[in-house]
């Protein structure tokens, strides 16, 4: 399905959560538009050379709009693969945004010539070809074009443009794992669409393009701590993404120096993002905690918005690494997890790596990509209704990755109660995401909320479990709560806390006894007291106290009111104590 536009106006269809735009109006390919014109494109140019290339590369090209800033400018993106009007199972889905901050220009600039690039190159070029044929690419050259056209060339360091028009960071406007709900920044309507698009389509890889230094910063860009800068935050996955930024910057003709900017000093031209700087509310661990997107911000100029002069050199500095970055979309391993008898693909089955606490989900095929640095792994695919099928995995150093399939056998039900699938820890961001899928199966009987925050800012989650009206408290209906880790390094009850919400959810109006519990009482899970705590604690840890305490090193069960001992002998309330004794 295309959108078609003509000269008297235009028509939108949907494909894949896309807007698709078409032109049929004849463009001819000026020396302003072609790709070897180094200049700088406002919103309508940028539009018509997109729309010139849809027209000249139609076989791999297809251009469409996620949505629309403030001002009504369209959220751009080009679709390019050997098969533009389908999903082919198999092939990964990349994307680059760019121009996030309007006067961050040479992101935009160097995207636009990097489309030109894939479609002058395609059938002539090998790798070229290879990448475009098994990957499903995405590129936005402009998720701030109102920004953009309040800036100004020669504006190194000065910050017009850098919001959108409603005087808003984009960067800074994306839910965030670290923050208390009453700090969570409202969605920009640039924010909203790229968070519909990150959560609709299974990226599996993402580069976002800034200015102002040269570098690429990976995961985490904030921390509970909020520290101004200084303080590693890494992720599940840290060994992976400082492969991913290397992978960019050891390609990139003068990144992986570290020091081209004044005040750089980054070791390879990589850092930790809230290493350098904090950056609460950023896209890139939006990606990581809210999908299987794996993104990192690449930083790449001195001058945010350069002179024109300059754009050349910008882009022969990008081009070989913002090949590289994509083909890195393959490596690990990827396959598809089938149904055994059927030989079906098992769409939404969850892919688990040991000792790694993030899972991806496979896609509608069931086809999955899982990103790993070199090495040994076990690996373990899960699906409701079906045995767990688990692999010893080696994942060779290279690009092309390694093939392993799940043929996963049915259960047999028999009347069996339905049982949890994955069998791990759960930090706070994986917790919050169990959580939050339980209400979405469950939607009419269940009920997630915060009754507080602890002292770092992490949510004290309940949730909620009734037949009837889940918030409300009605006549007659018994109350119960279960409380768990309220000692953070006490992890057992918090993850059969999470267990239980699985369980009740998959198994009401399935069997009697759970049925008749929810349709009668109003319960309530907690799976943490402590989630700070519990952030300091670590696998393995048999005798030692670290994590016991809240982050103000209070025992909270010894912080309550008692009988014998009033507050002035027991410490001071804690944030956590005192949400509970509320609730």
């Amino acid at each position: 399905m295309l959108v078609l536009v003509t000269e008297m106006g235009k028509s939108s269809v949907r494909f894949g959560g896309v807007r698709l735009i078409w032109a049929v109006i004849a463009i001819t390919a000026s020396a302003e538009l072609c790709a070897g014109s180094f200049k700088h494109h406002n919103y309508r140019a940028m539009t018509a050379y997109m729309r010139h290339l849809a027209m000249e590369c139609r076989s791999i090209f297809r251009l469409g709009s996620i949505g629309t800033s403030v001002e009504g400018r369209e959220l751009l993106v080009m679709r390019v693969t050997d098969h533009p009007d389908m999903i082919e199972p198999g092939e990964p889905r990349f994307k680059y945004v760019g121009n996030m901050h309007g006067n961050e220009v040479v992101g935009r600039e160097v995207l636009l010539h990097l489309l030109g690039h894939l479609c002058s190159q395609y059938g002539r070029n090998e790798t070229i070809t290879r990448l475009v044929d098994t990957t499903d690419i995405r590129i936005m050259p402009s998720m701030n074009p109102d920004g953009y056209e309040r800036t100004r060339e020669h504006g190194c360091s000065e910050g017009h443009g850098r919001e959108n028009a409603n005087g808003v960071d984009l960067n800074r406007n994306f839910p965030d794992q670290f923050l208390a709900a009453a700090k969570q920044p409202r969605p920009e309507p640039e924010t909203r669409a790229v968070m519909n698009w990150i959560e609709e389509e299974p990226f599996v890889l993402s580069g976002n393009l800034h200015g102002g230094a040269v570098v690429a910063s990976y995961p985490f860009d904030d921390s509970s701590s909020h520290k101004p800068t200084g303080f590693y935050s890494g992720a599940a996955d840290n060994d992976m993404f400082k492969l991913l930024a290397h992978t960019y910057a050891d390609h990139h003709r003068t990144m992986w120096r570290g020091n081209l900017c004044h005040g750089d000093n980054f070791p390879g031209g990589i850092t930790n993002g809230a290493h350098w700087y904090d950056v609460p509310g950023g896209m890139e661990d939006y990606n990581y905690l809210h999908s299987n997107c794996f993104e990192v911000t690449m930083e790449l100029s001195c001058c945010k918005y350069p002179p024109a002069g300059r754009l050349e050199t910008e882009w022969l500095n990008n081009r070989e690494s913002l090949v590289a970055f994509m083909l890195a979309v393959h490596r690990g391993v990827k396959g598809f997890v089938r149904d055994r008898l059927t030989k079906d693909g098992i769409g939404g089955a969850i892919v688990s790596v040991k000792r790694i606490h993030h899972d991806v989900t496979a896609a509608q095929f069931g086809d999955y990509w899982r990103l790993l640095s070199p090495g040994h792994y076990y690996v373990t695919a899960h699906a409701k209704g079906y045995e767990s099928q688990s692999k010893l995995v080696d994942v060779p150093n290279c690009t092309d990755g390694v093939v392993v399939d799940f043929s996963l056998r049915p259960l047999a039900t028999g009347g069996k109660l339905e049982q949890p699938l994955v069998y791990r820890h759960h930090d706070q961001a994986e917790m919050r995401k169990v959580l939050e899928s339980v209400v979405r199966r469950c939607p009419r009987i269940t009920l997630l909320h915060s009754i507080g925050t602890s002292v770092e800012g992490r949510h004290l989650w309940v949730l909620e479990f009734v037949a009837t009206a889940p918030g409300e408290h009605r006549p007659g209906v018994p109350e119960f709560k279960y409380i768990a880790n309220m000692h953070g390094n006490e992890v057992v009850g918090r993850e059969m806390l999470l267990l239980l919400a699985e369980y009740l959810c998959d198994n009401y109006g399935r069997d009697e006894r759970v049925t008749r519990l929810i349709n009668t009482t109003r319960i309530h899970l907690m799976p943490t007291m402590n989630p700070d705590g519990y952030a300091r604690s670590h696998e393995g840890d048999l005798h030692s106290s670290r994590g016991r305490q809240n982050a103000h090193r209070v025992d909270l069960n010894r912080n309550f009111p008692d009988h014998f001992h009033p507050y002035q002998t027991r410490g001071r309330p804690q944030k956590e104590t005192v949400a509970v004794e509320r609730w």
